[in-house]
């Protein structure tokens, strides 16, 4: 562990140095998401995997898969479990719940540690921060509609629709993909937990409100939305700041694990 100590004097009044720090933090950690989320080796990632989105949807796979499934598949047990599993896409519900869930480190955090639920929601909202407005573009970019709609609806007409990426399966699997992204080292739990995040987007199949292509690219916006917090997180974890205060000055004290 190395430790610098930077004195520097600040001639603001201390609470309003807080709150201007405390935006300048919330400033820079959304910039730093965005710029992993969409760096060159993720928009690779995505690329390849809308690509293998537009081979079914504009092939007869996603029909065809939709026909069989709601042919052989469905029935009143499906539809029962799907009533549960869709709740947690609707958007209405699981975003604030995400944004209270980071507000309680006051409550729940104690001795400089956050707690769970904090990091959770703080995680959570992240992740919708940075991967919602690409997953809603792409919606518009490829276009597609529901089944049932239109002819060919699974294929892509860019801006036609807004169905080509499922919103539900993407709200549905951040707090999930999350969870199991907090537990790297409880193989059941994080394994468990990758199982759920996949339910919404199943759901949407199920009730025939999606096509498979469309649920899985919502699922996987969420995966690299997940992801990228992830990976940030552990780089922050790298780096400690503490602040240093007396009298009439401040300083921080910056340590570096490598």
């Amino acid at each position: 562990m190395l430790f610098i100590v930077i004195p520097f004097v600040c001639f603001l009044d201390s609470a309003s140095a807080d709150d201007m720090d405390k935006e300048q933090v919330i400033w820079n950690t959304v910039k730093n998401d965005y710029q992993q989320l969409y760096s060159s080796n993720r928009l690779m990632r995505m690329g390849i995997a809308f690509g293998g989105g537009a081979v079914m949807a504009n092939t007869s796979i996603d029909e065809n898969f939709q026909n069989w499934y709601q042919s052989h598949v469905r029935n009143s047990n499906t539809d029962e479990f799907a009533k549960v599993t869709r709740v947690f896409g609707e958007g209405i519900y699981l975003i604030p719940l995400s944004l209270i869930a980071a507000s309680t480190e006051y409550y729940f955090s104690s001795d400089g540690e956050v707690s769970v639920i904090t990091n959770w929601g703080k995680r959570t909202a992240r992740a919708y921060l940075s991967g919602g407005p690409a997953m809603l573009l792409m919606q518009r970019i490829t276009g597609a509609s529901r089944p049932g709609e239109t002819e060919d609806a699974s294929r892509w007409k860019p801006f036609n629709d807004d169905n080509g990426v499922s919103g539900h399966a993407f709200i549905g699997a951040v707090p999930f993909l999350t969870l199991a992204r907090m537990n790297e080292e409880n193989s059941l739990m994080k394994y468990l937990c990758y199982f759920i995040s996949g339910l919404t987007a199943w759901s949407r199949i199920n009730d025939n409100d999606h096509f498979a292509s469309q649920a899985a690219l919502g699922w996987y916006m969420a995966w690299e939305a997940t992801d990228t917090i992830s990976e940030r997180e552990k780089e922050d974890s790298k780096l400690t700041i503490i602040p240093l205060i007396g009298h009439d000055r401040y300083g921080v004290c910056i340590g570096f694990k490598w």
